[in-house]
């Protein structure tokens, strides 16, 4: 075989065609019957060249054809990024079930915006145009961005995710909840009583007398504590009831607690919640304000039911003694809790009532309670 880098070096030093086929370094026999080797060659040497210059452009213009190949794509595939990203953000958005399973809904636009990005850049270089290719990456995004959706919130709904409804319907009571006509929300047959809130936020702790001593009548407490809101918190070291560590038990109502220890304000210290528990928060609560309550999945309420000012001064003894043993003449701090404490009985009885449970009669014989049942849509 030709040695030709020892062809080119001996080139490179102006030798002759005759003397470059003498060295024996060139390793080089000519065919039978050729009687000028060097000539035999020289003429190899340049076709073999002519050959090699061929394969380079070819292998260049392959290569330069890739390159527009692909700059001709920028225009159909970013449409179809974002249109796909597009509708799987819109669905994500408003769709709690999406929104749930999938909460980095910012990443979500950052696609879309990638799509758009590589359809603006292939618009501007002029890689293609768009009026002629649009219709098929155009329905491909969609059926992406609608399938992409689409088998999000099936796994969302195997995970046992509920379909929320917007909230349409102001209940009565002081409680003021409000009904968004969800189906049930059970655990074990019995009605969820969701509480999301924080012993530091003011208008968690005024309401926990309320909510306790509502719940007392239809099962036992256990792991009660008693403490104070946030002294640097408007209405400093209102007295409550700690409910981070207490369980319910009871035959009527599944109460599911997730309380924190944390400043309101600063979002730290909360408890992990469930993907269903995360949909109701995300659906009614997406500022993330507290206390915030589900009955059955049927009854809403944000808000604090009771004003903290009404305990303002007060300790967690003076409140659990004005509720044991009330005055004659009532006060406004008793009479509204007690007032809050029967709304939530009310409401209560009406999501047991709606998954086919009877109530305590205690609860049932109450007239207080039972006229603001009465008034429940």
């Amino acid at each position: 075989m030709v040695n030709w880098d020892r062809v080119e070096r001996l080139r490179s030093k102006g030798m002759d065609w005759d003397s470059i086929v003498a060295d024996p370094k060139v390793d080089y026999t000519a065919p039978e019957g050729v009687e000028d080797s060097g000539r035999a060659l020289k003429a190899l040497y340049y076709s073999r060249k002519s050959k090699n210059k061929v394969r380079k452009g070819k292998a260049d213009t392959e290569e330069e054809g890739t390159g527009r190949r692909l700059k001709r794509l920028l225009v159909p595939v970013g449409l179809l990024i974002a249109v796909a990203g597009g509708i799987w953000a819109l669905f994500a958005f408003e769709s709690s079930l999406i929104s749930v399973f999938l909460p980095a809904f910012p990443d979500v636009l950052l696609i879309a915006a990638a799509g758009a990005v590589l359809l603006g850049v292939g618009l501007i270089l002029g890689t293609s145009s768009l009026a002629e290719v649009w219709k098929k990456p155009l329905a491909a995004g969609i059926a992406l961005g609608l399938g992409i959706s689409g088998v999000l919130a099936l796994i969302a709904v195997g995970t046992g995710i509920p379909v929320l409804h917007p909230l349409n319907v102001s209940e009565p009571g002081n409680w003021g909840s409000e009904n968004p006509r969800n189906a049930a929300w059970t655990s074990g047959g019995l009605p969820v009583v969701f509480y999301y809130g924080s012993i530091a936020c003011p208008y968690c702790s005024a309401g926990s007398w309320a909510f306790v001593r509502a719940l007392s009548q239809f099962g036992t407490w256990s792991g009660l504590g008693y403490a104070y809101s946030s002294p640097t918190d408007v209405y400093p070291n209102t007295p409550e009831v700690d409910l981070t560590q207490a369980s319910f038990s009871s035959n009527y109502l599944s109460v599911d607690i997730k309380e924190g220890n944390n400043d309101q304000n600063t979002g730290a210290g909360m408890p992990s919640i469930s993907f269903v528990e995360q949909d109701y928060l995300n659906e009614y609560d997406a500022q993330g304000s507290i206390p915030f309550y589900v009955v059955g999945g049927f009854f809403v309420y944000l808000g604090g039911p009771v004003a903290p000012s009404l305990l303002s001064g007060m300790t967690t003894t003076e409140v659990q003694n004005l509720l044991s043993n009330p005055p004659s003449n009532g006060s406004n701090a008793f009479n509204t809790i007690q007032q809050v404490a029967w709304t939530m009985e009310a409401f209560f009885v009406k999501a047991d009532q709606m998954v086919g449970i009877t109530p305590p009669s205690g609860v049932t014989a109450n007239a207080n309670v039972m006229a603001i049942v009465a008034n429940i849509r």
